[in-house]
């Protein structure tokens, strides 16, 4: 049986569609959740598929692909504002950059001065290694207190801030053992408890475990913590994928922020753009302001935050 040209290519439409459908069922394995990260993608692609299925007429594939968009949108729309503004005290704002160096960079001297220029109280920097560590002496300089595990590969994390500090720990996750920083500081009298990770990619079946085996025991910690909880760094997580969805449902992490989340932070040269970079709050703050910095010479961007406090 022979098939046409214009069938074949509604087929191939159709299947296009298949990624937002699949992509919705994460929780059922890791291959499926991998594809619940395109959702700006899926937007796309769904909308070319509705040009298409109207100049072809095809009322089955219009459905289909408006319902598909519909669905996309609908998700990404989700995490366009996740925090009312009026609920912020006007007081001063506690500032936060999160930022994957990435281990091959070699632009070290234009990435550490935009750090220095956004001057955050509280910094988290990931993929930092021995070949990093002269590059970092400015910040040991500017900030009075440090934590930095940089013999840990592309997992490295070092974390600088201006605020007091009362005590600091390393823990390690999973049969990889990656680090992730604790910081108990003190901000205006007040406990505050930052947690800088960055977790192995989902990309296999392993790995994706242990990606969220590493967010889960992440989520119990912070779960314990009555007072106030900042996460920031690179988890490999969109807003949307089922790993996060675990987080913030055993943590009370939120992203609860004004500014959306979806801007991609990865790979923005790239077709494949996905937002993973994130700082989620708990214990009522709320990100008043979120800024993605600037290409230095990283696969990632920096996210800045600033950080309200609510009445």
């Amino acid at each position: 049986m022979s098939v046409s040209f214009g069938g074949f290519c509604e087929v191939i439409a159709f299947l296009s569609l298949t990624g937002t459908w699949l992509g919705s069922l994460g929780r059922y394995g890791w291959m499926l959740d991998l594809l619940s990260h395109f959702r700006l993608q899926y937007i796309l692609a769904c909308g070319a598929v509705l040009i298409f299925a109207l100049f072809r007429r095809r009322t089955w594939l219009v459905l289909a692909s408006l319902i598909s968009l519909l669905w996309n949108a609908q998700i990404v729309h989700a995490f366009h504002q996740t925090s009312d503004a009026a609920m912020i005290k006007a007081d001063k704002p506690l500032r936060v950059m999160t930022f994957n160096v990435m281990v091959d960079n070699e632009n070290h001297v234009a990435a550490i001065e935009h750090v220095l220029k956004a001057d955050a109280d509280i910094v988290c920097l990931l993929e930092v290694n021995d070949t990093w560590r002269m590059s970092l002496e400015p910040l040991r300089v500017k900030y009075p207190h440090r934590i930095e595990e940089m013999n840990d590969g592309n997992f490295g994390v070092a974390c600088y801030t201006r605020l007091p500090l009362k005590s600091s720990e390393v823990r390690r996750f999973t049969v990889w053992a990656l680090p992730t920083v604790l910081l108990n500081l003190d901000h205006l009298g007040r406990p505050l408890t930052v947690i800088a990770t960055h977790p192995m990619p989902p990309m296999g079946g392993l790995s994706a475990q242990e990606w969220r085996s590493q967010l889960s025991q992440i989520g119990t910690i912070a779960a314990s913590i009555n007072g106030e909880v900042i996460l920031a760094g690179d988890l490999n997580a969109t807003p949307w994928c089922e790993g996060m969805r675990l987080l913030c449902e055993t943590s009370g992490l939120r992203f609860s922020s004004v500014d959306p989340v979806w801007p991609p932070t990865w790979g923005l040269n790239l077709p494949m753009m996905i937002p993973i970079d994130h700082v989620l709050v708990k214990g009522g703050l709320t990100v008043r302001k979120r800024v993605i910095g600037p290409a230095m010479g990283s696969d990632h961007r920096s996210v800045l935050v600033e950080i309200g406090f609510g009445p």
